[in-house]
C-alpha cells in the first residue's frame, strides 16, 4: 500500500540514477509505503521494503561553485557552477567516529566573517576527500566559494593572480590537487617558492587582512612534505587525513546503503570508492531483484541505458 503519491519535479536529486516515469525527467512518487504479510512471509516482506529502499529521489539541493578561468586576455574571472549536494546521512558512518566534530569545528571557522586562515585535507585516492568538499559546499551560508580547477593551480604564483582575488574579498578559496604549490620551499620545486609566498600572503598576511580569505587545500602527497609555514599555529585552522574506513564502519556503511550481503565478506580496510562502487552494481541488478518481490512493472526504475559520464569537477570519491 502506497501512501501520499504525487508527481515529482523535473528537477529532483536522483542518486541511484534511475530512469524518470515520464518524458518530461519527472517520477511518480510516494512518501509511505506499508506491506501486508502473513506471519509466514514476514522474512519476504522485510527484504521487498529493503529492495525499495533503492528507488528513492530527493528534493534538489545545491550550492553554486565559482570557478576560476581565464579570458582571452590572460585575466581571471570566475564562472558559477550548481554544485549538487551528496546524500550523506551520517558524517561518522563515512568519516570515522571523530569526524563530526571536525566538521563542525570547520564549518563554523569558514563561515566566521572577515576570517582567514589554510585548510589542509589530505589522504589516499578514493577515501572521500572530493565527496566531502561537495557536502561542505553546501553546508556553508553567505559566502562566495570560489574553486580554482587543477589545470590554474600553477596560476597561484603569478602576479596578476593577487589581485584578481582582491575583487572576491570574504570568500573561500578551494584548491584542489595542491601537491605543488604547497611543498617545502626548502626542497626542489617544479614551481617558483611565490605560490607559497602568495597562500601565507592569502591566509594571514597585510593582503589577508584586507580580502580575508579561507583557503581549503586538497593533496594526495605525504604531509610531511608540505611547507612548514603554512603550518603555523594561528594559520592553519585544520589538518585532516581522510583514511581508509574501518571493517566495522565499512560494513555499516554498507547496511546504510542498503548494499546486498551487508559488507559481511569485509575482512580489512576499504576505501569510501570502494564502498560506492559496491552500492552502484547493486543498483545495476536491483530490478531483477524486484521482480522476485513481485513487484508491479509500474513500481520498477529501470536504470538508464547510457552510462553517466564521470566528472572532471570536483571528482566524486577522490
Amino acid at each position: 500500500q502506497f501512501d501520499a503519491a504525487c508527481t515529482s519535479s523535473a528537477d529532483v536529486d536522483n542518486p541511484n540514477n534511475l530512469e524518470p516515469d515520464h518524458e518530461d525527467r519527472k517520477f511518480d512518487c510516494f512518501m509511505a509505503v506499508r506491506i501486508l504479510h502473513v506471519p509466514q512471509t514476514a522474512e519476504r516482506a522485510r527484504i521487498l521494503l529493503k529492495q525499495l529502499g533503492n528507488f528513492q529521489v530527493f528534493p534538489p539541493t545545491e550550492a553554486t561553485l565559482h570557478m576560476v578561468c581565464r579570458d582571452s586576455d590572460g585575466g581571471f574571472f570566475v564562472s558559477p557552477i550548481p554544485m549538487k549536494k551528496p546524500h550523506i546521512t551520517d558524517l561518522k558512518l563515512h568519516y570515522g567516529e571523530s569526524f563530526l566534530d571536525i566538521h563542525e569545528e570547520l564549518l563554523e571557522a569558514l563561515q566566521e566573517k572577515d576570517s582567514t586562515g589554510i585548510t589542509l585535507l589530505h589522504g589516499p585516492p578514493g577515501t572521500g576527500k572530493t565527496f566531502y568538499l561537495r557536502y561542505l559546499i553546501n553546508e556553508i551560508r553567505d559566502k562566495k566559494v570560489i574553486f580554482v580547477p587543477p589545470d590554474l593551480v600553477n596560476d597561484i604564483a603569478k602576479p596578476d593572480f593577487l589581485p584578481f582575488l582582491m575583487g572576491h574579498p570574504n570568500s573561500i578559496l578551494i584548491i584542489e590537487d595542491a601537491e605543488n604549490i604547497i611543498r617545502d620551499r626548502s626542497q626542489a620545486s617544479l614551481l617558483p617558492n611565490q605560490a607559497v609566498a602568495n597562500l601565507l600572503n592569502i591566509s594571514d598576511g597585510l593582503l589577508g587582512d584586507a580580502i580575508h580569505q579561507q583557503i581549503i587545500c586538497t593533496f594526495n602527497c605525504d604531509f610531511k612534505g608540505i611547507d612548514p609555514a603554512l603550518l603555523r599555529e594561528g594559520r592553519l585552522v585544520i589538518e585532516h587525513k581522510f583514511d581508509t574506513l574501518s571493517i566495522e564502519n565499512a560494513r555499516r556503511l554498507c547496511v546504510e546503503l542498503n548494499i546486498p550481503g551487508n559488507g559481511d565478506d569485509i575482512h580489512e580496510s576499504i576505501s569510501l570508492a570502494e564502498i560506492y562502487a559496491r552500492k552502484n552494481a547493486s543498483v545495476k541488478t536491483s530490478s531483477n531483484d524486484l521482480e522476485n518481490g513481485e513487484a508491479t512493472s509500474k513500481t520498477k526504475r529501470r536504470l538508464g541505458k547510457k552510462p553517466k559520464k564521470p566528472e572532471t569537477l570536483l571528482g566524486f570519491y577522490s
